[in-house]
């Protein structure tokens, strides 16, 4: 059975064929019961110059639904094609937090004309959003939410959610506000509706409200909301007056893009240079933003290789005396630069759900030091048979060393640079693979020889 979107790629060439006859009722009527998540996806595999013709004859309601699931750049494409009332209908209609969105990744003069075609109530709700740094939860808000006050009963609580509920982003929580807007708690509407209708709201509450404020980063709000299993988050300003409120499809897209970006990172990948989101449209990204994304930790990594060709160069007379313990070398140095990559992988994981916190570096030091001791002894036991029998008990009492002391190294060095990455206030994804395999190299061939020359003498 086809998946969604290899059908729609399946019967792209049937909608290109409607588009070109100009058969636009068929075409309108066969898209007529399709998603908005399918017609986006349409769209942003059609050519160019089709995907206004297909946006166009869509409904209107429909049209602020798909616009809202296209990519930025499909979206200012349709931008500057669509005539300013059209784009006028289509932004107003669009969640705040999805219109800050998208005037932050337009160019400045088509978002200064934007704004001019916004209602000075919109216009100000944007501009309010698009004030608070990007990254924070202040960008995600949306300030359409239902508060009540303490003093009313629940039949006035549940008028006036009838009244303003439509407007909402979700009505599941109702927020709990004194006369100046102060949070003071959180109420379930399952809770309202099911209680006596003279029964006060004060009543109901418990004063145990989670809240983050609108600086807030949004990584630190994914963790708040999954640490207490919320689907919605209010957001506050520094005198716990309440902004706004966050959901969980908001959060869901914070996590995936956290996630991307740190692969990225892991990887030696420069996300920062085109976008994380790069990474999850690949076949529509230049080739040259891949390679200005992966140039740069490949030329650092690069120059850091040749020290490793140096620390060769230097111990060239003892090499070609005992040439039976550059065969070894490539097992060595890849087995401590794998032990590192998974002691790193693991912490920065750790980080990530924040299981883990910068204070606990030495306690997990020490525990890494007693696991990559007996990851390295069980290594050692390994390549201890191939050390025999290639070159005898000399040679193999110096692999197993090396081998012993490589694992170690090569786990520290994995689990000690996410915190040193921390401590330099920097992504803790950034202590990527590849930089951690280059230094492990670096580390385990210097190791390697200086054991040898030692032991052979």
């Amino acid at each position: 059975m086809l998946e969604r979107n290899e059908f729609i790629e399946f019967i792209l060439p049937d909608v290109e064929e409607f588009i070109e006859q100009k058969n636009w009722h068929e075409l309108k009527i066969a898209l007529s019961e399709w998603p908005p998540q399918d017609l986006a996806y349409l769209i942003q595999s059609l050519r160019d110059e089709y995907k206004i013709i297909v946006f166009r004859l869509l409904p209107k309601d429909v049209q602020v639904e798909v616009f809202s699931e296209l990519d930025y750049e499909i979206q200012e494409k349709l931008i500057h094609k669509l005539a300013d009332e059209e784009v006028r209908s289509i932004i107003e209609e669009l969640e705040p937090d999805d219109r800050a969105g998208l005037f932050e990744e337009l160019p400045g003069q088509i978002v200064q004309k934007l704004l001019q075609l916004l209602s000075p109530e919109e216009r100000k709700v944007t501009l309010k959003l698009l004030g608070y740094p990007e990254n924070t939860v202040g960008r995600l808000m949306t300030p359409y939410y239902v508060a009540v006050r303490s003093h009313w009963t629940c039949q006035e609580a549940i008028g006036h959610i009838r009244k303003y509920g439509r407007e909402a982003e979700t009505i599941d929580v109702i927020y709990v506000v004194d006369q100046k807007g102060h949070l003071i708690d959180d109420i379930a509407l399952r809770e309202i509706i099911l209680a006596e209708p003279t029964e006060k709201i004060e009543g109901k509450m418990d004063g145990q409200v989670v809240y983050v404020e609108a600086y807030t980063d949004q990584e630190e709000a994914v963790k708040i909301m999954k640490k207490y299993n919320l689907n919605v988050l209010p957001v506050v300003d520094k005198e716990n007056i309440l902004l706004g409120i966050v959901t969980i499809d908001d959060m869901i897209d914070v996590l995936d893009e956290e996630q991307t970006e740190d692969l990225a990172k892991i990887s030696g990948v420069s996300p920062e240079v085109v976008g994380a989101e790069f990474l999850t449209h690949l076949k529509e990204v230049p080739i040259s933003e891949i390679y200005r994304s992966r140039i740069k930790w490949l030329v650092a990594l690069l120059l850091m290789d040749f020290v490793t060709g140096g620390i060769l160069a230097t111990f060239e007379e003892f090499i070609a005396r005992y040439a039976i313990l550059v065969s070894f070398l490539p097992v060595l140095i890849d087995t401590a630069g794998n032990a590192g990559s998974q002691a790193a992988t693991l912490l920065i994981r750790a980080l990530a759900l924040g299981t883990v916190k910068p204070k606990d570096w030495l306690f997990l030091l020490g525990r890494e030091f007693l696991v990559s001791g007996l990851l390295g002894l069980t290594m050692a036991i390994g390549i201890s048979f191939m050390g025999f029998i290639r070159g005898g008990a000399e040679i193999a009492k110096v692999v197993i060393t090396a081998m012993f002391l490589n694992v170690v190294l090569g786990s520290l060095i994995g689990l000690a640079l996410p915190f040193i990455f921390l401590k330099l206030k920097q992504d803790p994804a950034s202590a990527s693979t590849p930089l951690i395999t280059t230094l492990a190299d670096i580390l385990g061939t210097a190791v390697y020889l200086a054991i040898a020359m030692v032991m052979l003498h």
